[in-house]
């Protein structure tokens, strides 16, 4: 059984990743209104576009990422330090080998399709090429970061991934910010090498840091073939399902540039960043709560582990529902205080995101439990081959009706078909684990807590136009509403005498 400490350790990175994320959030959507009015449309749409093409090449680092993480965290759980260190140098070597073969696709798949099949003018064909490069040299940056990340997240050192998190999205805003002194050259390409640039240092920093603290982050060059076989392994399984996620992801994408070139790029890009900000604020509960549930199940604790992705589910959800209502509500005026220039259908685009984000978040969730397990063999191949078909349902969808934002709507459909399946597949490897207890209080619970709130909300946000004031208010209506019902429906009968006791006990302190 946890002791108290460990629960004080989880609230604690959760309040260290909420800052994080609330630092973070503001920078990312103000540096891109930045680079969407400094690059244009056109090149904004160009460079997630050819970083889209760098991103489905690297998906083998996807893989590999979340199985050094999950070896990591499990061998802390099992308390065996010389494992743990052959096991994250041997992480180390596989990245390193898989950053070769990224630059190798990129060099000849990855280049043929940039020059062949993307629909960009031809004027701005040589920037692209350039800007691909670069990107191509920092997704290797990112690649071999990954065990030192890993390190950082196993070790639950929040504090330390939150810092640099916020280093690394400073940066990018300095980055845009320099663009206006390079006026006289491509900015696209000024972009993509400031932005190489502040990757390699972050990627620095993270081995400077392991290094020093982390005994097991000395490299050695001595492979285990043991836990080599099992690291490979475990990808080898899980490789299918993340390739068919980040197809999924950057498939779109094209899908929507085939319909509608850069400008629907455009608004597909932003839908990304505004449904994934505000998901990572979220996901900052995921994230404390992911080293205990896979340490509770190397100790074989399940009551414990399986307790953990109840509350990870519901809790959560809340609180992505505290920003996703006044965000969906405010959406159009949102994005015209964010943005100068608003490309079409980014509104419908975001708002039906949103919905799906909330499904991606559970899907997270449920994923964490699975892949404790490490036999994931069917998981990824159910889960994955849901990911692949969105694309033909997408594709097809949106040339019969010809109405973009039903890609989004497809996505939604089959994001809810995908948290099924998962929360079947890991009631078949942990047999304790209840689906309906899941789906009442992970699923259903946050969700008429969410909606529910959404009403009077919507009220306030219908009692007068557009402004920064009619905002606040449906925030604050979202706010009052949201924690009222969780603090009677959302939490159980301990915590809320916790809360009542800890209330009380600030009270007499005022008082006093």
């Amino acid at each position: 059984m946890m002791s108290g400490s460990d629960n004080k350790r989880i609230a604690r990175n959760a309040v260290y990743l909420y800052g994080r994320m609330l630092l973070t959030m503001g920078v990312s959507l103000y540096t891109a209104r930045v680079v969407l009015d400094t690059l244009g449309v056109a090149n904004y749409g160009i460079y997630n576009l050819v970083g889209g093409i760098v991103t489905i090449i690297s998906f083998i680092n996807g893989t590999m990422a979340g199985a050094t993480q999950r070896f990591l965290n499990y061998e802390m759980g099992k308390g065996e330090p010389g494992k743990l260190q052959r096991t994250f140098s041997n992480s180390l070597l596989i990245h390193t080998g898989i950053a070769l073969l990224v630059l190798l696709l990129g060099e000849t798949a990855g280049l043929w399709f940039v020059n062949t099949q993307l629909v960009i003018a031809p004027e701005r064909m040589l920037a692209a090429n350039i800007t691909y490069q670069l990107s191509l040299l920092a997704a290797m940056a990112s690649i071999v970061q990954i065990p030192y990340t890993a390190s950082v997240m196993a070790h639950e050192r929040m504090n330390i991934y939150a810092g640099l998190s916020v280093l690394n999205v400073v940066l990018k805003l300095l980055v845009a910010l320099s663009l206006t002194l390079f006026a006289t050259i491509d900015t696209l390409v000024v972009y993509a090498s400031l932005m190489l640039a502040a990757t390699m240092a972050i990627a620095i920093l993270y081995r400077a840091y392991c290094v020093g603290h982390f005994p097991e982050c000395r490299f050695s060059r001595k492979i285990d073939k043991n836990i080599f076989r099992s690291l490979l392994s475990y990808s080898g399984w899980d490789l299918y399902g993340n390739l068919s996620y980040t197809a999924r992801m950057q498939g779109t994408i094209v899908v929507l540039n085939n319909f509608g070139g850069t400008v629907l790029n455009a608004a597909g890009n932003l839908t990304l960043t505004v449904a994934g900000t505000l998901t990572s604020f979220a996901g900052g509960v995921v994230t404390a709560f992911r080293p205990q549930i896979i340490q509770q199940y190397a100790q074989r604790n399940y009551g414990r582990m399986l307790s953990l992705i109840n509350n990870c589910a519901r809790y959560s959800f809340i609180l992505l529902g505290l920003l996703v209502v006044p965000v969906f509500l405010e959406m159009n005026y949102l994005l015209g205080l964010w943005l100068k220039e608003v490309p079409e259908f980014t509104v419908a685009f975001c708002r039906i995101s949103l919905i799906a984000a909330c499904g991606e978040l559970l899907i997270v969730v449920a994923c964490i439990g699975i892949h404790a397990t490490g036999r994931i063999k069917a998981f990824s191949f159910i889960s994955g081959s849901l990911y692949l078909l969105e694309l033909p349902a997408m594709y097809f969808m949106l040339r019969f009706t010809g109405n973009p934002p039903v890609v989004y709507v497809v996505h939604c459909a089959f994001i809810a078909l995908i948290l099924l399946a998962d929360t079947l597949m890991l009631k078949r490897l942990v047999p304790q684990f209840s689906i309906g207890t899941f789906w009442w209080r992970g699923v259903a619970v946050p969700l008429l807590i969410v909606a529910a709130s959404g009403i009077p909300a919507w009220w306030a946000q219908s009692a007068g136009d557009e402004s920064i004031l009619r905002a606040i208010l449906t925030a604050m209506c979202t706010t009052a509403v949201l924690l009222s019902l969780s603090f009677c429906f959302g939490i159980d009968n301990e915590m809320r005498r916790k809360v009542i006791n800890r209330l009380k006990s600030k009270c007499r302190c005022f008082n006093g």
